[in-house]
């Protein structure tokens, strides 16, 4: 059975049954030139991509390099008052329908500027939002570090992570078991987006709101 017709995934694609257009954003904190980080985001962007057509649906995939927005980052951090470029970032990424966050690993965490990055991200801003999180490293010890570091981070924003999340070695590029995972991890993240649930749960949020 292909990965995308097991139940839990068919369930959620069936969700949406509307036309329109999907707005997927990758946030990548790479800094080499080529960058794995950013190869691995784009390798699950494009699966991602594929498994929306599957199902019919168009995809948008916006790309966000931070190291392109360093300097706005750094000066946020410490004045709490983003540049209209970094705030123009910001609202493409609370906007999108998914989101890919993918960050290098320097000794055992995600990069300091990844961190910075979304501490000046408002807490609500990503609120219910699907979310792959991915990461690349110099070896398999950190194979841990998405689900035990950075799926802390994006629970304090009340995002959704799917199940799956990766970490890869340059080894790993190319391989039967990455391959693998990006796919499970983008079927994951293209149902998530196709049910709806960011919009149902944030309409339910302003109703919520209204006294």
């Amino acid at each position: 059975m292909a990965l995308e017709e097991t139940d839990i995934v068919a369930l959620a694609a069936k969700a949406e049954t509307g036309i329109r257009q999907y707005h997927l954003t990758v946030v990548n904190a790479g800094i080499s030139d080529p960058s794995s980080t950013l190869r691995l985001a784009e390798e699950i962007a494009q699966k991602t991509t594929e498994y929306m057509a599957r199902h019919g649906k168009e995809v948008t995939v916006n790309t966000v390099t931070l190291k392109d927005y360093a300097e706005d980052i750094a000066d946020a951090s410490v004045t709490f008052r983003p540049s209209e470029k970094l705030k123009a970032v910001i609202r493409s990424v609370s906007e999108s329908d998914g989101l890919i966050a993918a960050s290098p690993i320097y000794k055992a965490s995600y990069s300091g500027l990844f961190k910075e990055f979304w501490d000046v991200v408002e807490q609500d801003a990503i609120f219910n939002m699907p979310v792959v999180l991915a990461a690349t490293g110099g070896s398999d010890r950190h194979a841990l570090v998405p689900d035990v570091v950075m799926r802390g981070l994006f629970a304090f924003f009340r995002a959704v992570p799917a199940a799956t999340s990766l970490m890869a070695t340059k080894e790993d590029f190319d391989t039967p078991e990455l391959n693998n995972r990006e796919a499970r991890a983008a079927s994951e993240l293209g149902a998530l987006m196709l049910s709806g649930v960011r919009q149902q749960v944030c309409e339910e949020q302003k109703s919520a709101m209204k006294w």
